[in-house]
């Protein structure tokens, strides 16, 4: 857009580069679903009498929900599957009560949205990852989803990204991603897409072009209004 600036962290980032189309990650970005599911394994957790040891909450943040089932089935000496289908109960009766958006989120979608097109890229199933976006408001805004069982290989490989590229008619290189864990960064890198980390509080930002503290950043408004 004629006569914007562009803030400079972004030009330094981005130069005159913008995106042609946006894909975001959902948990703990858009929607604050991590403290849903961190209570979900905790309670897994207890009941199962798994012992978590040093590095395992780096495994499972932003990891699927197999990969958490097999962590806690090795770490409590109970049946995988059952683990998996606790899991899954605990976390959708404790998604009924409610999502509530992150800072900034529901403001960056409208902004972004009435750019470009939007798609969302989550290690959740795909029926979760649609549970969740409607529960929060925010399902019209996109146009693609891609999730761990629709493609071959989850987070943090690059097939759900590249997905999400061919289904907006793009090359990698002409969508920017925005993710929050390291899984998910990587996965956005390796895919070739461009990338904007935005970390929960507590957590190192992943190598990113820029990393932010919050989607509420008024420069990335700033940014967006310039496409």
């Amino acid at each position: 857009m004629s006569g914007v600036e562009v803030p400079a962290r972004f030009m330094e980032a981005f130069g005159e580069w913008t995106p042609r189309a946006v894909v975001f990650d959902c948990d703990g970005l858009l929607l604050d679903t991590e403290s849903i599911w961190q209570r979900t394994e905790d309670l897994v957790v207890a009941a199962h009498g798994a012992q978590l040891q040093a590095g395992d909450e780096q495994v499972l943040h932003g990891s699927t929900i197999e990969v958490a089932a097999a962590l806690i089935s090795r770490r409590s000496g109970h049946d995988e599957q059952e683990v998996l289908t606790d899991l899954h109960r605990v976390f959708e009766r404790e998604l009924s009560a409610g999502i509530r958006p992150m800072t900034g989120a529901e403001e960056i979608l409208r902004l972004a949205g009435e750019r470009v097109p939007l798609g969302c890229a989550s290690n959740s199933w795909l029926a979760a990852l649609e549970d969740k976006l409607t529960l929060g408001g925010m399902r019209e805004q996109f146009a693609v989803l891609e999730a761990s069982d629709t493609v071959e290989n989850p987070k943090p490989a690059p097939d759900m990204y590249a997905a999400a590229a061919r289904a907006l008619g793009l090359a990698p290189s002409e969508v920017l991603a925005f993710e929050d864990s390291g899984t998910g960064a990587q996965a956005a890198r390796d895919a070739g897409l461009r990338l904007i980390a935005v970390p929960a509080p507590g957590w190192d930002a992943p190598a990113a072009d820029l990393a932010l503290t919050s989607l509420a950043d008024p420069d990335l408004a700033a940014w967006i209004r310039t496409w």
